[in-house]
């Protein structure tokens, strides 16, 4: 193993060294084939209390590498990604939809960089329309996909959409349904993503 110079790659050259040295000798002291279960099952306790006892050793080795300078790599216990719920509702539709056809939203939403999106219609419309949400690789509606079952929006009411893990997808958006046409009221569609 090539060392870069802080130590680091013979500190874990020789932290392996130890553990495969350390299971090479409890393999070898394995119980026979025919002794019975106990014998046999205290042996894999004791492996398993073994290995526990090595990684903490390297674990310790690790986080005590020394680096140029005098410094420590210190390695955290935990990793924290915490979820940014701070963006305002973006309004990606509003309109006073007066014809039988199928709308959709004024822009996608990038999810590229996000994790989680809520999708919001408010319907002043004297008509229920379909919603639909739908997924692209590319900002545009073209060959866009369906991304789970589509919603009815009732009449002056609202409903509300959050994508499950799977739906993923860098572009969406939403397509509007109206089977009959309305005559008064406004749809608006909001979406807010969580980083």
């Amino acid at each position: 193993m090539k060392d870069s110079g802080d130590g680091k790659g013979t500190a874990l050259f020789v932290a392996g060294g130890a553990l495969g040295v350390g299971l090479a000798a409890l393999l070898k002291a394995q119980p026979a084939g025919a002794a019975p279960d106990t014998e046999k099952l205290d042996y894999i306790a004791s492996l398993l209390l073994q290995m526990g006892i090595t990684q903490e050793a390297i674990l310790t080795a690790i986080k005590n590498i020394n680096i140029p300078g005098g410094g420590i790599i210190a390695f955290p216990d935990s990793f924290l990604t915490p979820w940014k719920g701070d963006k305002d509702p973006v309004q990606i539709y509003q309109q006073a939809i007066r014809s039988v056809g199928l709308f959709p939203t004024d822009i996608m939403v990038d999810m590229r960089n996000v994790k989680r999106l809520v999708i919001r219609a408010e319907s002043s419309l004297n008509q229920a329309v379909a919603l639909q949400v739908v997924g692209n690789f590319a900002d545009s509606f073209n060959l866009a996909i369906n991304v789970g079952p589509p919603a009815a929006c009732p009449i002056n009411g609202q409903v509300g959409f959050g994508l499950a893990w799977g739906d993923w997808q860098p572009y969406i958006g939403v397509l509007i349904t109206a089977a009959i046409a309305p005559i008064q009221g406004l749809l608006t569609i909001w979406a807010v993503v969580q980083e």
